[in-house]
């Protein structure tokens, strides 16, 4: 962009920069102090810990995580807590956006990802690095949103402004520009500038047109970034790493001046803390290891030192903690996302990983807004930088050739040494490759042979079923049909016993009333042979003699005696046809039950042959 200023005198330059100056100190004065911001993204569970059947022991809410650990649950925290349904654009949009704005408005701020080692640091700053059609894809990580996010605010400004990015990485304790050329024998220096601490000097910053060149320059700058293979991960971080985006944003005062306002994001993807023993770390990986454990574990001294307010803090026993210096306790504003496993496996970390977490919520900063740079002190700066490099081209002429000192050949050539071996470790890496993918591939054939005969045993079972259930569905009919005809026939049965029994009792009824008449009628003729017979021996007793009485008494009582056995005899015959009619219709119930008993057991039997059909034809 086109950093044009206007033309004023010198001294009127001057007080307007001293008035400014004096405004943003006063400014500056007011700033209070703020805890550092942290942030914990739990991810879900991976492959390993899936294959070592270790349970969730993680249990988040929007700002508290548990921890599950018996008898009771351990919990934290956090500004914010996220769980594995979070995606990329999710975390960017609430911890990033804010942090951009502070960028632009002339802070410095400092974003650092920090995790055991496998737990997504490097997905959660960078991700998916490559671009469809000039956008972004869905798991891009904060890195290359933060580019697309910040030249779409710049541009929607429309201020002039520029945009300039620098990585670097420390690896082993030494630092290295992953944007410089290979044969670069320049050293990083750390430096204290004023008040300013940890100031990197010796990088090359790129500047960057757009969001796909800034996307460009890391891509270049993550090839050469250290990795290698762990029990833990596939392609694991064996240094720390920072991208650092530098904005320039022309700001015109209400009188005219033109001045540039300056704001940094260091964007810090720190390498993940490991067990050397469980990692398989050997040789350089567990020299790697042991530098990554070095530096971390004084990171973590310092941030114990800032916690309980001591007045040593042991930032330059490592040059991590040097360069992150002013990111802790200084005048930065500064966001910390720590990265958890949720499962069982990992406890011990996770545990390390919180509790550090949660000391870092108590360190406080006071961040201070860059003073703006006037026209004069800008060209200032280039002119010492121009003549600086005229110098150094001029020392090399005059040595007719590429001139270094002892000290930068031997970092040469130690590099080229390292280099060669990494060569020589990637040779054998390929070629464990090669054998894996020969392994691989006879492995592939192996499965699309068993998944072909899988789909001809699929295509053959859908024909065997088919044809189960269309037998299915006849024996199911045909069962149904002899239900019913069965059903049927024990209602004409029913029907045919129900008449007969009706008719029997019909006519056993009629038999007991007709009895019953011939019973009343016997009864009222002996009645009235009795009577008959007491009228005529009335009649007679007056007429004979004692003599003739007693045998006409004798004759009454045999008379007597007849009758009376003639009653008994008919009340005889009485209870038998009612015995009998009672056995006539307990033997029609019986075969009624009978009948039934028959038709349900020629049913149950026909289903059984039924059934027994079905399994013979399947």
């Amino acid at each position: 962009m086109d950093m044009s200023f206007g033309s004023e005198s010198g001294l009127e330059r001057a007080r307007k920069r001293r008035r400014s100056n004096e405004t943003i100190m006063k400014n500056g004065e007011k700033e209070k102090e703020i805890n550092i911001q942290v942030v914990v993204r739990c991810r879900g569970r991976i492959d390993r810990e899936i294959a070592a059947n270790s349970p969730v022991i993680i249990k988040t809410t929007p700002r508290e995580i548990y921890v599950r650990q018996p008898p009771a649950d351990k919990a934290y925290t956090f500004d914010r807590v996220y769980g594995p349904d979070a995606d990329q654009a999710r975390i960017f949009d609430h911890i990033v956006i804010p942090i951009l704005h502070e960028v632009k408005a002339g802070y410095n701020c400092t974003l650092f990802a920090y995790g055991q080692t496998s737990t997504g640091k490097t997905y959660t700053m960078e991700g998916d690095l490559n671009t469809i059609d000039g956008l972004i894809s869905k798991e891009a990580g904060i890195i290359p949103r933060t580019l697309f996010s910040l030249f779409r605010d710049l541009e929607a400004d429309a201020q002039d402004f520029s945009v300039k990015v620098s990585y670097i990485e420390l690896y082993n304790e030494d630092l290295k520009d992953l944007l410089s050329s290979v044969d670069d024998p320049r050293k990083l220096k750390i430096q204290d500038e004023g008040t300013k601490k940890g100031i990197l000097t010796g990088h090359e910053e790129v500047l960057v047109k757009n969001a796909n060149d800034g996307i460009r320059v890391l891509k270049q700058g993550s090839i050469k970034r250290h990795a290698s293979q762990t029990n833990y991960n596939k392609n694991s971080s064996r240094s720390h790493s920072v991208f650092s985006i530098t904005v320039h944003i022309k700001e015109t005062m209400p009188d005219g001046e033109d001045l540039l306002k300056v704001g940094k994001l260091n964007l810090v993807d720190l390498a993940g803390s490991e067990c050397i023993g469980r990692s398989g770390a050997e040789n350089n990986r567990a020299k790697e290891a042991g530098n990554i454990n070095k530096s971390l574990l004084t990171l973590g001294r310092c941030i114990n030192a800032l916690n309980e307010r001591c007045l040593h803090i042991p930032f330059r026993e490592s040059k991590l903690t040097r360069l992150l210096q002013d990111s802790l306790g200084g005048k930065t504003k500064t966001c910390i996302i720590a990265t958890i496993s949720p499962a069982k496996i990992s406890y011990d970390e996770t545990i390390s990983t919180l509790d550090y977490a949660h000391r870092a919520k108590n360190i406080r900063n006071k961040p201070v807004a860059n003073q703006r740079v006037t026209k004069k002190a800008l060209i200032k700066e280039y002119i010492s930088e121009i003549e600086r490099l005229k110098m150094d081209l001029l020392a090399t002429r005059e040595k007719n050739g590429c001139f270094m000192t002892n000290e930068s050949y031997q970092a040469l050539m130690d590099e080229n040494q390292s280099r060669k071996d990494e060569i020589e470790e990637l040779r054998k890496v390929n070629e464990s490759l090669m054998v894996q993918v020969q392994e691989l591939r006879k492995d592939q054939v192996m499965l699309e042979s068993l998944r072909n005969e899988l789909a001809n045993q699929y295509t053959k079972m859908q024909v065997y079923q088919a044809k189960i259930d269309d037998q299915i569905s006849s024996l199911v009919t045909e069962t149904e049909g002899h239900v019913n005809s069965q059903n049927q026939a024990i209602s004409a049965c029913q029907n045919i016993v129900k008449e007969k029994t009706d008719k029997e009792v019909r006519c056993l009824k009629e038999h007991k009333v007709m009895l019953n008449k011939i019973i009343e009628e016997e009864n009222s003729k002996s009645i009235k042979m009795k009577e008959e017979l007491l009228t005529n021996i009335s009649k007679y007793l007056n007429n004979f003699t004692n003599v003739q009485t007693a045998s006409l008494k004798n004759s009454f009582g045999k008379v007597y005696d007849s009758i009376k056995e003639n009653v008994d005899s008919i009340e005889l015959c009485r209870e038998a046809n009612i015995t009998a009619l009672e056995g006539m219709m307990t033997s029609n119930t019986r075969y009624f039950n009978d009948l039934k008993e028959i038709a349900f057991k020629t049913g149950q039997k026909k289903l059984v042959d039924s059934q027994q059909n079905f399994q013979l034809k399947r």
